[in-house]
């Protein structure tokens, strides 16, 4: 018995041992990062520097009121917004079609769905080039959310998929038989129990789309539209990058994606059950 709950202490050690460095090499990219947005030029390029003596705030300050930083910011919010809108309402529809009504071949559906992922991006840019410039739709934000859509909603749709596969039928047949309709069981039972994972699938539209940078440097040539990760180009020159600059650009570019990923971790607890019981 002794040696059984011996054993046991020791798993959990290494398990947290394990946990703690996992973490620590996680966070330690980004506190460095963090630190080299807060100094100087000359902390920057002092191997002794590691921690900053001095902090600074004139990086954030150049790139927030001296640069187009915020224009590419505000470009990158409504690309990514509108992108993640419309492959959240197309992959509802598609994956309530799909596990709720009984049609034929719909597993072979899901799985061509999911092979659009097999294809490699760079494969896909002289394509992409060629539709886009016979829709007149080269440089333009409406483009490029078509092919973030394109990539992005195939998965969507397959998570979820599996999110609305998990909702037992009696829950919608509860809903029915208490009078409501389809569409109204639809929504304030399917969409409220499926909830969380809505936001796991929303969070990777939002990211995928937030972090895209191969489209959006090739089919977006004005300075104004650019956005955020294309942008952040603008602090590397041909010879030197201004580091200061960068990581302070990077810090901030990280903001929208914490934000909905705390907002993503609070709908997560709520478990998949939510709403399943009357009160």
């Amino acid at each position: 018995m002794l040696a059984k709950q011996r054993n046991e202490a020791i798993r959990h050690v290494i398990a947290y041992v394990f946990t703690i460095v996992m973490v620590f090499l996680a966070v330690t990219p980004f506190i460095y990062v963090v630190l080299t947005a807060l100094k100087t030029k000359e902390q920057i390029y002092d191997p002794s520097q590691i921690i900053p003596t001095h902090i600074t705030f004139d990086n954030f300050r150049h790139v927030l009121f001296q640069s187009n930083f915020v224009r590419y910011f505000m470009n990158s919010i409504f690309i990514t917004l509108v992108t993640t809108l419309i492959c959240m309402i197309l992959s509802v529809m598609a994956a309530y079609g799909l596990t709720r009504y009984k049609i034929a071949g719909a597993g072979k559906i899901k799985m061509a769905v999911l092979m659009t992922r097999m294809f490699p991006g760079i494969l896909l840019c002289i394509p992409y080039y060629i539709i886009m410039k016979q829709l007149n739709l080269i440089d333009s934000y409406t483009g490029l959310i078509l092919m973030y859509c394109s990539f992005t909603l195939p998965f969507a749709i397959w998570n979820t998929c599996a999110f609305f596969i998990s909702i037992p039928w009696e829950l919608e047949e509860a809903a029915r038989i208490d009078g409501c309709s389809r569409l109204t069981s639809f929504f304030h039972v399917i969409i409220h129990v499926a909830k969380p994972g809505l936001f796991v699938t929303a969070l990777f539209c939002f990211m995928t789309s937030w972090d895209e940078y191969m489209y959006a440097s090739i089919f977006i040539n004005t300075t104004s539209k650019k956005t955020i990760q294309v942008g952040m180009q603008d602090f590397i020159g041909q010879y030197s990058v201004d580091w200061g600059l960068l990581m302070s650009a990077v810090v901030i570019s990280l903001i929208p994606i914490l934000i909905f990923f705390a907002l993503v971790q609070k709908n997560l607890v709520q478990g998949l059950s939510a709403g399943a019981v009357k009160g």
